[in-house]
């Protein structure tokens, strides 16, 4: 999964825009990146089940995203990465632990964590490394934890384009597929572009 969210990519900049009003009058007036406000939108909405909980973020990517994420108990990243885990630590080391992880198979204990974070993460391998990931968050999450996953998909075709891409999900097929292992609580759908972003809180019931 070579895509990663990265806080001086071009995508995620504000700029500043030059503008004559009236056409005379000078005026310079800012212009938010809508992918940097999903970015943080995204994070703000896990922050909010993470009051003091263990917390766990896969995949971390170089750790800006993880570093977002409030209030928690213990917070821990996780990326197939050493590079992305090394970029991480250098950057973030103060505000989460970060380890190279596969989230095929995560290192951590039977019922060891309260919310398992994977944002934009589902779409970037392939469905039965998604399909393990379940399981795997499944298995360490505590009786009554949450799985918090983002999703996303064209609406303007079958695939966006994008070659980092593996799979994305139509929305029934993804919430078919964590039905299999959570409760769907809730559903969220935001837009970007000509994608949809589906935000699925899920809970461990059994």
């Amino acid at each position: 999964m070579a895509e990663r969210a990265h806080p001086l990519e071009p995508g995620f900049q504000d700029r500043w825009v030059f503008r004559l009003r009236k056409g005379f009058l000078p005026w310079i007036s800012k212009v938010r990146s809508p992918y940097r406000a999903a970015f943080m939108w995204r994070y703000n909405w896990v922050s909010a089940y993470c009051f003091n909980k263990d917390v766990i973020d896969v995949p971390c990517g170089m750790g800006w995203g993880t570093s977002l994420i409030r209030g928690t108990r213990s917070l821990r990243g996780y990326d197939l990465s050493p590079d992305a885990i090394d970029e991480a630590k250098s950057l973030y080391r103060k505000k989460a632990t970060f380890e190279v992880g596969d989230m095929a198979k995560l290192d951590l204990p039977d019922a060891s964590v309260d919310v398992v974070s994977c944002l934009e993460g589902i779409e970037h391998v392939p469905v039965e490394v998604g399909q393990k990931f379940l399981a795997e968050a499944h298995r360490v999450l505590r009786p009554g934890g949450r799985l918090l996953i983002s999703s996303p998909y064209c609406r303007t075709a079958a695939h966006s384009g994008n070659p980092y891409h593996i799979h994305e999900y139509q929305p029934e097929e993804i919430q078919l597929l964590i039905g299999s292992y959570f409760k769907i609580e809730n559903c969220e759908r935001r837009d970007v572009d000509v994608m949809t972003v589906l935000y699925l809180t899920c809970q461990k019931t059994k």
